[in-house]
């Protein structure tokens, strides 16, 4: 099975998870997702791997974004139809699992990992022996005793909608939990409003024009052809966003 590497440390602490996996599994499949996740931003990682696991058949998806590392959240386990995740209990799974749908969870047992790196000690050993169709040293849990996040609901009100800031790319495009079809709407984070109009993709718009597409997940994303709205609005995830149309 491939296993995919999703985490906030950089790239030098990545390869020593790698050289574990490596160590356990010489044959294993290793697809780095991003290793730039912003350092502790667990709501950007939870988003990251959402958009990345259905695009994975079979896969044991580890996640290293970890502000609660040696304290006693758990290190978890979970598995659905043919996709298995690894990481701290934190809730940053929750959603890609909750879509792909729960069968059973584990709590891994920690013993005497490093308590700033269970990426290294925990997580990559026991997703390389899960590629090996091995168990690691584990117990089931309960899958409501797993900690649960999800992205929000936006929320309607008579010709407005109040939505929530997911993620910003790299482009500066802003994706929200909204789904508004609206052909033209007005949009405002924080202190700056801006009337758009809704396209099906960036080159419809003029250059440095701020427009409306339906991301390729799905969600509302206001995006500026070759510029960055983000800047523009001074937008930073989790930023509330309302919607008139």
């Amino acid at each position: 099975m491939i296993i995919t590497l999703a985490t906030d440390i950089g790239w030098e602490y990545a390869a020593e998870m790698k050289g574990v996996i490596y160590s356990i599994n010489p044959r294993a499949k290793i697809v780095d997702v991003s290793h730039d996740i912003m350092p502790q931003n667990i709501m950007q990682g939870a988003f990251v791997i959402y958009s990345i696991t259905p695009y994975f058949k079979k896969a044991i998806h580890i996640a290293v974004v970890d502000p609660g590392v040696g304290t006693e959240r758990k290190a978890i386990a979970i598995k659905c139809k043919d996709t298995w995740f690894v990481g701290p209990d934190n809730g940053i799974f929750y959603p890609a699992a909750a879509r792909l749908g729960i069968q059973k969870a584990y709590q891994l047992s920690v013993g005497k990992a490093s308590p700033v790196f269970h990426g290294r000690d925990v997580f990559a050993p026991a997703a390389a022996l899960l590629s090996l169709n091995k168990k690691p040293k584990w117990k089931e849990i309960g899958v409501d005793e797993i900690k649960k996040l999800d992205f929000g609901k936006a929320e309607r009100r008579g010709s407005k909608v109040i939505a929530r800031v997911l993620f910003i790319d790299r482009f500066g495009n802003i994706i929200t939990n909204a789904d508004l079809k609206a052909e033209e709407m007005e949009v405002k984070i924080k202190d700056r409003q801006k009337k758009i109009r809704r396209v099906k993709s960036y080159g419809y718009a003029e250059k440095g024009e701020i427009v409306a597409v339906e991301s390729s997940g799905g969600f509302l994303e206001i995006a500026m052809r070759e510029g960055n709205a983000a800047s523009f609005f001074n937008a930073k995830e989790g930023d509330i966003i309302e919607i008139f149309f």
